[in-house]
């Protein structure tokens, strides 16, 4: 833990200021030690130069499990730069839009999203509750202007007011609470300062045709990485509330099986994605995607963690744009913008 980081930490439960006590130092940085609150005297140690918030990672040890797993496949490469167009598409931003603000990455996994802020020269705090903060740590420890926290979003250790930007992406659906969660964010975010968000889609076909009716393959793309043919849109715009039904349904009794399995069971099942993608390639097996969800990424790696990413949480929830918005206006954000990524959007604080 970088000593800084200590004048960002709150108590998550008096939300009063905390002690530094110190066990040991590694190469400038808190490597042991523990944060005391002054009013309740609660004491949440440093472990690995992270501060704990949590005893452990609860409903998300599947995540734990995933992202020791695939430490840096996500991550950006020379030639890859998945990750770079999906924080755009996720949050209308730009990393390069960062620089000098202090952002939260609320979920932060194994940090791919930190490293594109970071490397922007921006001041990073990645929140997660699973031990995926361990891995981000290890990933990315060496920025200086990288921190790490493992915290539960519906209790976190930050006071009012601390952050230029915040964003969540693909986090906040697997929470027992999404909409309770998000309201949670807001206080953490300055006066004039920005929150993006993205989670799954309730109605995937049928919120794309509806928000987005001119941009629907390139919409499609960046969610799902597939297209529908030209001459095929018609038939499946008339057809979107079905087939979203069936896709839903179809995942939703499959993931009654899947969530109980052991994880390193359901890892060795995950690998049917790598063979599969390329039946589902071919036209005519494209009503197959609707019973059997698998992620269609070229890289076969990223196809098996996706797939995983899928069956694997306790918790997966969805909305829509409208639910969406009814957050946004709740927590009295304006300047509100929907985002071309089912269901991707961005607000600001109003700065007053």
């Amino acid at each position: 833990m970088k000593p800084q980081l200590a004048n960002l930490l709150v108590c998550p439960l008096c939300r009063l200021a905390l002690q530094l006590e110190v066990a040991n130092e590694q190469a400038g940085e808190i490597a042991g030690g523990s944060l005391q609150c002054s009013k309740c005297r609660r004491r949440y140690p440093i472990l690995g130069g992270i501060p704990r918030f949590v005893a452990s990672d609860a409903y998300v040890s599947t995540f734990s499990f995933e992202w020791k797993r695939w430490r840096r496949t996500q991550f950006d490469t020379a030639s890859r730069h998945t990750s770079l167009e999906t924080f755009r598409e996720s949050t209308g931003r730009e990393p390069a839009d960062l620089a000098g603000k202090l952002v939260l990455d609320a979920g932060c996994g194994p940090g791919r999203y930190m490293d594109l802020a970071a490397r922007a020269a921006a001041q990073v705090v990645g929140v997660d509750l699973s031990l995926a903060v361990e891995v981000a740590h290890e990933n990315l420890g060496q920025l200086p202007n990288c921190h790490f926290v493992q915290a539960d979003v519906l209790h976190l250790p930050f006071p009012p007011r601390t952050f230029d930007f915040i964003y969540s992406l693909g986090v906040l659906h697997h929470t027992p609470n999404p909409r309770e969660s998000f309201s949670r964010l807001v206080p953490a975010l300055k006066l004039g300062g920005e929150i993006a968000i993205w989670v799954y889609p309730l109605r995937r076909l049928t919120e794309t045709f509806r928000y987005f009716p001119d941009r629907v393959n390139e919409v499609l793309a960046n969610d799902v990485n597939f297209m529908i043919p030209p001459n095929w849109q018609g038939t499946v715009r008339r057809l979107a509330p079905a087939l979203d039904w069936i896709m839903e349904t179809s995942s939703n009794v499959q993931r009654a099986l899947t969530t109980r399995l052991p994880p390193r069971w359901l890892y060795g099942v995950c690998h049917l994605a790598v063979p599969l993608y390329y039946v589902y390639r071919v036209p005519l097996f494209y009503p197959l995607r609707l019973l059997t969800k698998i992620a269609m990424y070229p890289d076969a790696e990223w196809r098996v963690l996706d797939t995983f990413d899928w069956y694997s949480p306790r918790y997966q929830w969805k909305q829509t744009y409208a639910g969406l918005q009814s957050w946004f206006e709740e927590a009295g954000l304006d300047e509100v913008q929907l985002l071309p990524r089912p269901v991707a959007m961005r607000g600001r604080k109003k700065a007053r």
